[in-house]
């Protein structure tokens, strides 16, 4: 792993930890072992880094949610929430910084993200209005879909922790796998949804 990337490494870790106000520099360069000039030798700002930190799962996630095309709207349904859990689970820093930056409200998102992050939830639009051009689906809000969909999936991945010490005291374990979240959401969208 080359110096740039091992940054980045480190600085998904901290803004996943601590938000992107609660991380600087000067953190990042100590637990690199590399001075802060070596940083925005490679980084312009914060910002910056913040970028490249975040901007390549968002494609990531863009890639795979566009990766499939169904005649049937339920599976292209069933395959868009599976593509949130399979990018949460192999970039578990992801999960945890979306959750920090949607509770500041997206403050430090640049527009480029804001926009790639469209394109996310328009596809989720996309199929609810497949769904109910086909008669299957009814539809009042599609944005409420979208927030059951991710927010359960990132109180998934940023609440493991949580969870193992809640279980000691409820004597039942709380670890399904996200894989296991994500199809039990699909369950209940597609009941709450689905044309009688």
């Amino acid at each position: 792993m080359n110096k740039k990337e091992e940054i980045l490494k480190i600085a998904s870790r901290e803004f996943a930890k601590y938000g992107y106000t609660g991380v600087s520099m000067d953190a990042i360069a100590k637990k690199a072992d590399i001075s802060k000039a070596a940083i925005y030798y490679h980084f312009k700002n914060k910002a910056s880094l913040f970028e490249e930190v975040v901007m390549p799962k968002v494609q990531k996630l863009i890639d795979e949610i566009y990766s499939f095309e169904d005649k049937d709207p339920k599976e292209e349904l069933k395959h868009y929430i599976a593509s949130y859990a399979k990018i949460f689970r192999k970039y578990p820093c992801f999960a945890a910084v979306l959750a920090h930056e949607f509770v500041d409200g997206g403050r430090d998102l640049s527009d480029e993200i804001i926009k790639n992050l469209s394109k996310v939830f328009k596809k989720l639009i996309t199929i609810l209005k497949k769904g109910q051009e086909k008669n299957n689906f009814q539809i009042d809000n599609p944005f409420s879909i979208q927030l059951m969909i991710v927010s359960s999936l990132i109180m998934h991945q940023t609440t493991k922790n949580l969870r193992k010490r809640i279980s000691k005291y409820i004597e039942i374990e709380l670890n399904p796998g996200i894989e296991d979240i994500a199809n039990a959401i699909y369950q209940k969208i597609l009941k709450a949804i689905l044309k009688e």
